[in-house]
């Protein structure tokens, strides 16, 4: 299922990581911060704007966006992954496709770390990562600066949850 508020924060995430990094690129996005507080507004909001870094320290840990569509590829999802590329609809991606790409371990340690069931963790990767990979390749291709806005919108993400944590404590 398409998420646009998520899809519209990860674009000027990147977008605003290549402008901090003083280099343009594809990515589009506004020219304000990241709007993260929106999409933490309400459980299933916040959990996703927690599981965000999570998502994106995957991509960076399992050699960048490049290999990870490689890994949807092999693991017999490359229709879903050519999709999020594409500049036509997303396909989704299915909690158990998550299970087997990311795997049931992964899950598990980030589940315990973020105190939330397994399934939420799995359902909210399957949400992320098409968005991501969609914002990362907005004109239909992977460009060569897509691991560059990712490394620059970890930063920019944990900035951001960083203010809204600090701001919801009492």
């Amino acid at each position: 299922m398409a998420n646009p508020l998520l899809g519209q924060i990860l674009g000027g995430i990147f977008a605003s990581a290549m402008r901090g990094r003083g280099r343009s690129g594809p990515f589009r996005g506004g020219t304000g911060g990241t709007g993260l507080g929106g999409l933490a507004g309400g459980k299933r909001g916040m959990l996703l704007a927690m599981l965000l870094p999570f998502a994106m320290q995957w991509v960076q840990r399992n050699g960048g966006i490049g290999a990870v569509l490689d890994r949807f590829k092999q693991k017999g999802f490359g229709q879903q992954a050519d999709s999020w590329v594409s500049t036509g609809v997303n396909q989704s991606l299915q909690a158990d496709a998550v299970d087997n790409v990311v795997g049931r371990e992964e899950l598990s340690r980030l589940a315990r770390q973020l105190g939330v069931p397994e399934q939420e963790v799995a359902d909210g990767f399957a949400e992320i990562l098409p968005e991501m990979v969609d914002q990362l390749s907005p004109e239909g291709q992977v460009p060569p600066e897509a691991d560059d806005a990712l490394d620059g919108g970890l930063s920019e993400i944990e900035k951001e949850l960083s203010h809204l944590t600090t701001s919801t404590l009492p």
